[in-house]
């Protein structure tokens, strides 16, 4: 009984890896692979003393990626020590900081800067 139920489990699993191997994986974006990396480092972290792992993410630049893997205009800092991270905006489809926007704790009002995303070269897009 237990040898046809691992076969069922086995031929169940053969199944699922030849679908997943079929379905072509879009290509990640910038954003993305930034995003990827960052998780990648975290899950190599251990715990060195007692303040334990988390006390190194402090560290990191996690990057802010909208649904579609492109860069939000407003990127932050992580929030430490009661205080808000510092914040800044950037061009979409870079993650680079737009020319003279200010680094602020709080919101840089990045929708002002559209305008100079639109005459940007780097920033033609399809919407």
């Amino acid at each position: 009984m237990a040898k046809k139920q691992y076969q069922n489990e086995l031929r169940t699993r053969m199944r699922t890896n030849l679908n997943e191997d079929r379905v072509q994986r879009e290509p990640q974006s910038t954003c993305q692979q930034e995003l990827d990396m960052v998780l990648e480092e975290i899950s190599k972290m251990t715990s060195e003393d007692n303040r334990g792992p988390l006390e190194n993410l402090y560290g990191l630049k996690f990057p802010n990626c909208d649904r579609h893997g492109l860069y939000n205009l407003k990127q932050c800092n992580m929030s430490t020590h009661g205080q808000r991270g510092e914040c800044w905006c950037v061009n979409p489809l870079t993650g680079v900081q737009i020319p003279e926007t200010p680094k602020v704790r709080g919101d840089p009002n990045c929708n002002q800067f559209q305008e100079e995303l639109r005459v940007m070269p780097t920033a033609t897009t399809s919407r």
